[in-house]
């Protein structure tokens, strides 16, 4: 019979069903910002709105972020992301469609992560948008983004 060269993947699940599993790590400085209230989206697709922003120092950081846009309406793709500031750069984007047509949602958050490093200090902002010029979706209050 030959050895299994475990995996660290399978060995962490393995580590786990024992009971082995190492200690939690702690978190060392988080910076946080939620919105306290529910923003409409601009009435021309395509348009951006900052939902909130955070200041992160130079380092490794992973960036979270969830916001749940409504719509009463016809349907529409809302797109939010987190930017940065100082450059432009997208760090990472996602869609959802929402209205009360077949294959929508009323309301659907949207989330996600990512790793960073920044070699300087940078604002990042989170920001939503939709496509559909006329009647528009809202964000509910809540949206947030958080760095660890």
């Amino acid at each position: 019979m030959k050895p299994l060269a475990l995996s660290s993947s399978l060995l962490a699940i393995v580590a786990s069903v024992v009971g082995l599993t190492p200690p939690a790590t702690a978190i060392g400085t988080a910076y946080f910002a939620k919105t306290t209230q529910g923003l409409n989206l601009p009435y021309y697709g395509g348009q951006e709105l900052i939902l909130t922003q955070i200041l992160l120092p130079s380092g490794k950081w992973v960036i979270n972020y969830s916001a749940s846009p409504v719509n009463g309406g016809i349907n529409d793709i809302v797109r939010c992301f987190v930017r940065t500031k100082e450059t432009g750069e997208i760090l990472s984007a996602h869609a959802t469609d929402v209205g009360v047509q077949l294959a929508a949602s009323f309301v659907s958050t949207i989330s996600g992560v990512t790793l960073v490093n920044l070699s300087q200090p940078t604002t990042v902002l989170l920001i939503c948008t939709h496509d559909t010029t006329g009647t528009t979706p809202y964000i509910d209050p809540g949206a947030e983004i958080v760095a660890y």
